[in-house]
């Protein structure tokens, strides 16, 4: 019996050594590489590039060409009552075509608070992108431990398999001298088509959760896939930081300083240089009703004194919303402690199982062996023999369970710490 079941052993290490193996870690690093989702950050960086070009433009000169032409009720004229000393009235309708050129000098720094606003909205969206992710890795890890602890069940029912068709082939061997009815028979191949039956529920939970992990992945994986069973994590830090809503949050902080230094950088004087230059009738001239070139040129401020009014109660704004912020960071950290604490306890609870769940393997193990032997001689019926086979084979699939809940749940913490 022994032969049979290390022969069997040794075939599967065979068969797996030349499958196609596959890690939880791979699995993760190409949901980072692949899911189309990834695109969305380099789309967050053009639209960060195109917006921080246009609030530059403001350095460059604005160019504008204006052209107008008007009919006056009225027009200045000059009649000194004097013969010969009178002046040719200025016409009514007046022309004018000009180009504007305005170029800044001094802005009181918006352009630059706008640019660093700007790419703190483009951090939080793109760390956005990265949380949607997150879930997509949490779904792939949570999909891997699913196939994994059907490829272990499966392993368990293949053993039971090679078990009850050993004690087949000694009841039959029994039958031919008469020692054996064919019923008794009859009653392991039904638990062989029952285990067949297991088998395939086993088959296809592991195929569809690695058909998810493949599209997700974009990785190729065939149904005889052997999943690695990832090593346990033992010490996982009780910290959230790393997390990247609270890296948000930070972000936000500094989005509501830059703002409300942008509104304080709105009381400031703002210097231009400015020229126009054109063509029209009258000119500079308004003595001379001809049609002229003209220009001009100079220096402008402009000093927005009513914003002012505004500038205490964007301030009172800012510290409201900082509050804000940071309750949102405690009710987060609480719910993620919450969860922790429900998933150590399930650790724990799952490590004192596990223990237990070996010394019942054992005890049913030993029992399996000798109602095998008491069937083989004769002594007891296939019905008694499979009532401990098969709490065997339950205490075996219950340790494998347990096993992989417990590596999932310790993934599960080390995702919840955002590590």
């Amino acid at each position: 019996m022994r032969k049979i079941i290390t022969i069997v052993f040794l075939f599967n290490l065979a068969f797996n050594a030349t499958a196609q193996q596959l890690d939880l870690q791979t699995c993760l690093a190409n949901v980072n590489k692949n899911y189309p989702l990834l695109k969305q950050k380099d789309i967050e960086k053009e639209i960060n590039s195109i917006a921080i070009t246009r609030n530059n433009a403001q350095w460059l000169p604005q160019i504008s060409v204006k052209g107008q032409a008007s009919y006056q009720s009225d027009v200045t004229s000059f009649n000194s009552g004097v013969a010969g000393c009178g002046m040719n009235p200025i016409s009514k309708d007046q022309y004018k075509a000009y180009l504007d050129i305005n170029q800044t000098l001094y802005d009181g720094g918006m352009t630059n608070i706008k640019n660093d606003l700007q790419e703190l909205s483009m951090q939080v969206n793109t760390n956005a992108v990265e949380i949607e992710i997150r879930k997509i890795r949490l779904q792939t890890q949570k999909f891997f431990f699913t196939a994994l602890l059907a490829q272990e069940n499966a392993t368990v029912l293949e053993t039971s398999k090679v078990e009850i068709s050993e004690r087949i082939k000694v009841q039959e061997a029994g039958l031919k001298f008469g020692t054996v009815r064919q019923s008794q028979i009859d009653i392991l191949k039904v638990e062989l088509l029952k285990l067949d039956q297991n088998l395939i529920q086993n088959h296809y939970n592991k195929k569809a959760a690695l058909a998810v992990i493949s599209l997700f992945s974009g990785l190729e994986i065939n149904d005889s896939t052997n999943l690695e069973t990832p090593a346990a994590i033992n010490a996982i830090e009780n910290d959230f930081s790393k997390r990247l809503e609270f890296k948000n949050y930070e972000i936000q902080k500094n989005s509501l300083n830059k703002k409300e230094q942008l509104s304080a950088n709105g009381t400031l004087p703002k210097l231009s240089l400015f020229g126009q230059g054109g063509y029209g009738r009258p000119g500079l001239n308004m003595l001379n009703d001809d049609f002229d070139t003209f220009y001009i040129v100079g220096a402008r401020v402009n000093w927005d004194i009513s914003s002012f009014y505004t500038l205490n109660k964007d301030k009172k704004t800012t510290e409201y919303a900082t509050e804000s912020i940071e309750v949102q960071k405690k009710v987060l950290t609480t719910n993620l402690q919450a969860q922790k604490l429900s998933l150590d306890a399930t650790v724990s609870q799952l490590t004192e199982m596990i223990e237990k769940d070996k010394q019942i393997v054992l005890l049913r193990n030993s029992i399996s062996k000798v109602a095998a032997v008491e069937l083989d001689n004769g002594i007891a019926t296939a019905t008694t023999y499979l009532i401990e086979k098969n709490a065997e084979t339950q205490a075996k699939q219950a340790l494998k369970i347990h096993e992989v809940q417990l590596i999932a749940n310790q993934y599960e913490i080390q995702n919840l710490t955002g590590n």
